[in-house]
């Protein structure tokens, strides 16, 4: 097959392009000095000729090429004068690489390997250019959270050296910040003569264009900041507290602009700053507000007489201050103009439903609304808005009362009073509410953990124990296919009655692939290079559903072969999660989504593993660059959106990620996270059920860690109480890749899916007795598991229920060789009257069944029903 650039590549290439360049963020231009106007330049940095497009592990994407910097530029007719030192830089820099990956080659786990960083030199001679502009690049991944170091978190001395002298050589100075995340900016104040900043972010594959259209003036920069940027990594509330194995959420509520807002501590770019070249005057026009939503109405012109652009408009409400903790203002809604020529203007239309002010009170255990006085305000950061309008509500409004799920032993909330006190402003128009006029509490009907319900239609001696279950008799479905529920000839708790154990496992739990299986991606026979599958059922007509990574696009082999045949299909690397939060454009977000789809469609995948969306708690988290933002209201939105875009085409789903409180990679796999009730409410989990309650996804994806003591993807309050009783989801959970969750908890918590599918054996040995697994030679099967405490492989023989006894009533055949590691225990089997020997290879061993069948049938049947209405809905 010809190599061909294919249509469906170009289109999503632009559009890849348009989101990069809308995700540009401006931070600093003095004197003017973007756009520029001379295009001779001298560009410096390793990032400038080893752009990073995104971050490392699940988030990488095979694209076919990457626009650096450096290329960018020269594709826009800049003159690059320090070519030849680049050059000669980046001759270093591959060598550098080359010895890294030499490193890493055998590792298995090469695929979590801290990201590649090189440090640059510092500059000994400057060459001649009206423009001098550095680049400082950063790359972080899966596994490793960043530090708050020279070159992670801080500029290496070069750096510096390099960024002060470049400013005072050059008449024009620009600093270009290639990061996915936030990173001290101090150097600001250390460079004086710096005229500008860009935060470039990591831009997928159009990088480079999309930089050099910012820099020429060809497009406006309309990116806004989605988190805080201290002026000192101290100045975060979570600096004392991240990173560890049992990090206690000491801030509660006070995240992000929250704390620096509540508690007076100036940031050095505030949640939701970026500057234009433009300039726009924001007017209020209309506003009403009642016991149902507010209403706004709000006109942008653009009184700029040069340049065109666009402008975001963001709401925030300022709750009344009671013994409730409450954050100074709180992010509900946004809206971003289209393209406004200078002297246009557009009008911005808001509706904020009034549930969404709610603060969730612990004492009382619901989401209410407060008595006194609500402060409405408008503006294009969380530092530059103005109050809009002001009401009063006379008593306290109990929307939604709930039962203390996911409450921690001990509330580690420290920061609960804000330090803030709201001003009154007399200007603004004035509404009264009425709390008689609110809706009756609504209640929630919990599911209780002690239940179970099992379907079965001519079966006795079901397995299981210490649980209240009810069963269900349902008519005989024996020999029918699930095309026979598709087309309404069979109920589908029929179906799942007429099951075997052995196929209701082979539907809880993925399909290892035959030849590769990655920590990482790496466990698909259908679609090469694709993240995982379901299993299948062939003689009941159940096809599998090819699941790929990753946040930044479709991550898939881009060349193999099939039948005979070279299949071409490289991927759109999109800019990450964070670079797309920081458009602030939800319309566009949802294209990003839909053209994502399309490449879902063309590859053969059914569900994408995405969007990334935890909460960006501290700026060293590891993948923050594959989540959009520390405030949950832009993180949900932005994920409901992306989800509406995929799912607009039939047939494929999104699996929004890592449910919930995975706010750092250090200890991930097993770290708990102890968090207190109103945050978990009002943050870790509020930007999930925006996700959820508006994007409906097909999919979720538990996280590894722990919350308050229990791991998520065997937390019954989580995945049952909350996401099915409270949210009322109707989709399919699955786990992360080799999850350190008991399958047989997952199972009962409602974790439906248990990927890629290891632990076949450890449910079929709870549900039933299951005797040793051999290999093709008759040995005991050794299964090798990747242990991510001791982070080596490690051996296990598949004996499953089967416990030697030489009292036992159970015999099994077993192949013992002159190598068989079972050698040194025959002895003392034979000795004790617990074997026998057949001949030179084989013996007979008496045992008999472990009492261990405590897993009921029917939490393997509730999961695979949610498997399987996932099938249907993407396979039927």
């Amino acid at each position: 097959m010809e190599n061909v650039i294919s249509q469906r590549e170009l289109e999503n290439k632009e559009l890849a392009k348009n989101a990069a360049e809308e995700a540009i963020v401006l931070l600093q231009n003095k004197n003017k000095t973007l756009p520029l106007k001379n295009k001779t330049v001298a560009l410096y940095g390793s990032g400038a000729f080893a752009t990073v497009k995104g971050g490392t592990g699940s988030g990488d994407v095979n694209q076919r090429n990457v626009v650096s910097i450096l290329v960018g530029l020269e594709n826009h007719g800049f003159t690059v004068t320090s070519k030849s030192w680049l050059a000669r830089l980046e001759r270093y820099y591959q060598k550098e690489k080359n010895l890294y990956a030499e490193k890493l080659k055998d590792d298995p786990m090469a695929l979590l390997a801290p990201a590649f960083n090189f440090k640059d030199p510092e500059i000994s001679e400057f060459e001649d250019a009206t423009t001098g502009i550095y680049v400082v690049s950063r790359n972080a991944g899966e596994n490793y959270d960043r530090r708050n170091h020279k070159g992670d978190f801080k500029l290496t001395d070069n750096e510096l050296a390099n960024i002060t002298q470049m400013s005072e050589y050059y008449t024009n100075s620009i600093v270009l910040l290639n990061t996915g995340g936030v990173m001290d900016t101090s150097f600001v104040d250390q460079c004086p003569m710096l005229d500008s900043i860009v935060l470039v972010s990591q831009l997928g594959m159009t990088s480079g264009d999309a930089i050099a259209e910012i820099l020429d003036g060809t497009k406006t920069p309309s990116g806004k900041l989605s988190d805080t940027w201290a002026n000192s990594y101290s100045d975060y509330p979570t600096s004392e507290n991240f990173g560890m194995s049992n990090p206690e959420y000491i801030e509660g509520i006070y995240v992000g602009y929250r704390y620096f807002d509540s508690f007076n501590i100036k940031p050095r770019y505030e949640f939701g700053y970026g500057l234009s070249y433009a300039k726009f005057f924001i007017k209020m026009q209309k506003v009403n507000v009642n016991e149902q939503r507010i209403r706004l109405q709000v006109n942008v012109e653009n009184i700029d007489d040069n340049f065109s652009g666009q402008e975001t408009v963001q709401v925030y409400v300022s709750k009344p201050q009671t013994d409730l903790p409450t954050a100074y203002q709180e992010l509900v809604d946004f809206n971003k103009t289209t393209v406004l020529r200078p002297k246009a203007q557009q009008t911005l239309e808001f509706e904020i439903p009034m549930t969404n002010l709610s603060i969730f009170d612990t004492e009382l255990g619901a989401y209410v609304l407060v008595p006194g006085t609500y402060y409405v305000r408008v503006g294009n950061s969380s530092r530059h808005t103005q109050v809009v309008a002001r009401f009063k509500l006379d008593k306290k409004v109990i929307l939604k009362k709930v039962e203390d799920v996911l409450k921690p032993r001990v509330d580690p909330t420290t920061l609960i009073k804000n330090q803030v006190e709201l001003k009154d402003d007399s200007s603004s128009q004035f509404f009264i509410l009425k709390a008689a006029n609110f809706p009756e509490t609504k209640f929630v009907e919990y599911q209780e953990p002690s239940d179970v319900t099992t379907f079965i239609s001519e079966r006795e001696n079901l397995p299981g124990k210490g649980l209240d279950q009810v069963i269900e008799h349902v008519r005989n479905a024996a020999g029918k296919t699930l095309m026979d529920v598709a087309d309404g000839d069979v109920e589908l708790a029929e179906f799942i009655a007429s099951l075997s154990e052995k196929q209701l496992v082979d539907l809880v739990e993925g399909q290892l692939s035959s030849t590769k299986n990655s920590m990482v991606g790496i466990s698909s026979d259908l679609v090469p290079g694709a993240a995982g599958q379901t299993g299948t059922l062939n003689s009941r007509k159940v096809p599998a559903v090819v699941m790929a990574d990753g946040p930044a696009g479709v991550r898939v082999d881009p060349i193999f072969e099939r039948n005979g045949q070279t299949v071409t299909h490289y991927a759109t690397a999109w800019p990450v999660g964070t670079a797309l939060a920081q458009t602030w454009n939800k319309e566009l977000i949802e294209k990003v989504g839909f053209a994502i789809g399309t490449e879902m469609k063309e590859f053969g995948i059914d569900l994408w593993l995405a969007p990334g969306m935890n909460i960006h708690r501290d700026p060293l988290g590891g993948r923050n660059f594959e989540y959009f933002s520390e405030d949950p209201y832009l993180s949900g939105t932005m994920a409901a959106f992306e989800t509406k875009g995929v799912q607009a085409h039939p047939k494929i789903g999104v699996t929004v990620k890592h449910f919930f409180g995975n706010n750092q990679e250090s200890f991930r796999n097993y770290g708990n996270s102890v968090i207190g009730e109103q945050a978990l409410r009002e943050i870790y989990l509020r930007n999930f059920e925006i996700a959820i309650k508006e994007g409906k996804p097909v999919a979720i994806m538990s996280s590894y860690n722990r919350v308050n003591g229990t791991f998520s993807g065997a937390n019954f309050e989580l995945l049952t109480n909350v996401l099915r009783d409270e949210w009322n989801y109707q989709g399919m959970v699955m786990t992360d890749w080799f999850s350190s969750a008991d399958p047989k908890e997952s199972m009962h918590a409602g974790n439906d899916l248990i990927m890629p599918g290891n632990s076949k054996s450890k449910l079929l040995s709870a549900v039933s007795d299951f005797g040793p697994e051999f290999d093709e030679y008759g040995n005991i099967k050794i299964q090798k598991d990747y242990d991510l405490l001791k982070k080596k492989f490690v051996e296990t023989e598949m004996w499953n229920d089967f416990t030697v006894d030489a009292d036992g009533s159970v015999v099994v055949r077993v192949r013992v060789d002159k190598d068989s590691r079972l050698n040194d225990r025959v002895k003392n089997w034979v000795y004790n009257g617990d074997a026998q020997i057949i001949d030179d290879e084989h013996i007979l061993l008496t045992g008999k069944w472990k009492d261990n069948n405590d897993l009921y049938l029917g939490d393997l049947q509730k999961c695979a029903i949610n498997v399987l209405r996932m099938i249907l809905k993407l396979k039927f």
